[in-house]
């Protein structure tokens, strides 16, 4: 299916739908084609297009800001912050031991593997 306005409108006349070409009729433009060829349409109505009264949007709320944290929420999540900030800290301080211990497994296993045993 096609996705601009003009296919979709198409669409309906030939299901039967609507009578006459909608598109032309909207944009002022001669009709492409009408019901059957031979007969005119009449009968259409005037299109009552008035513009828009306003034309911007002007939030009704005179605070802007749409969340409102209370103190506490922010308080406690800066404490949960900084403490998993110190975790990972703590946690990165270790793991160059921790990658040189796993490489000393990796390479005993694989000298065990070879290993012939007696």
């Amino acid at each position: 299916m096609l996705p601009n306005w003009t296919s979709s409108v198409d669409m309906l006349a030939d299901a039967g739908i609507i009578d006459f070409d909608a598109s032309a009729y909207i944009m002022g433009a001669p009709a492409r084609f009408v019901g059957s060829p031979q007969y005119p349409v009449y009968n259409i109505p005037p299109l009552a297009i008035q513009p828009p009264k306003q034309d911007e949007y002007r939030p009704t709320m005179p605070d802007r800001s749409i969340v409102k944290n209370p103190l506490w929420k922010k308080v406690l999540f800066g404490g949960l912050a900084t403490l998993g900030i110190l975790v990972g800290v703590a946690k990165i301080r270790k793991a160059p031991q921790f990658l040189k211990d796993i490489g000393v497994k990796v390479s005993d296993f694989f000298k065990n593997m070879f290993k012939k045993t007696p």
